[in-house]
């Protein structure tokens, strides 16, 4: 394992003008909430911090080569921690195993938010999302 792991450093170093490749990283089998640790139990998944990358890449310090790509209007609340017991990351966020970089699988729509609800039996109340009579 350890020699595998030389070897994807040594031939896939991460370059900081480039976004994160997971697709570079899928043959690690790593679960999302590995570096995504806010995605188990808080409103934002987050990326993670240096420490984490250098357990493999050791002499890197650069930033996270990161792009945002899913975002919520200011007027939503969103919380991973609530759609954990319903969704998988796949569900909205697709096989990012397979993108290099990331790219928009679900957009994060009203529609699409209450297409999923549907799909998935939750609740389509307003006030679980959208703080009202502001």
């Amino acid at each position: 394992m350890w020699l595998f792991l030389l070897i994807s450093v040594a031939v896939c170093p991460m370059v900081a003008e480039q976004p994160f490749s997971h697709q570079k990283h899928a043959p690690l089998k790593m679960a999302c909430t590995g570096c995504h640790a806010g995605a188990q139990g808080k409103e934002r998944a987050g990326f993670p911090a240096i420490a984490q990358c250098q357990g493999c890449h050791k002499d890197w310090n650069a930033k996270i080569p990161s792009q945002r790509v899913y975002k919520v209007r200011d007027f939503v609340f969103f919380s991973h921690a609530a759609h954990r017991e319903k969704t998988q990351c796949a569900d909205c966020h697709g096989d990012v195993w397979q993108q290099s970089p990331v790219t928009l699988f679900r957009p994060t729509t009203m529609i699409a938010c209450v297409e999923c609800h549907k799909e998935k039996k939750a609740t389509e109340v307003c006030s679980s999302c959208h703080e009202l009579g502001q």
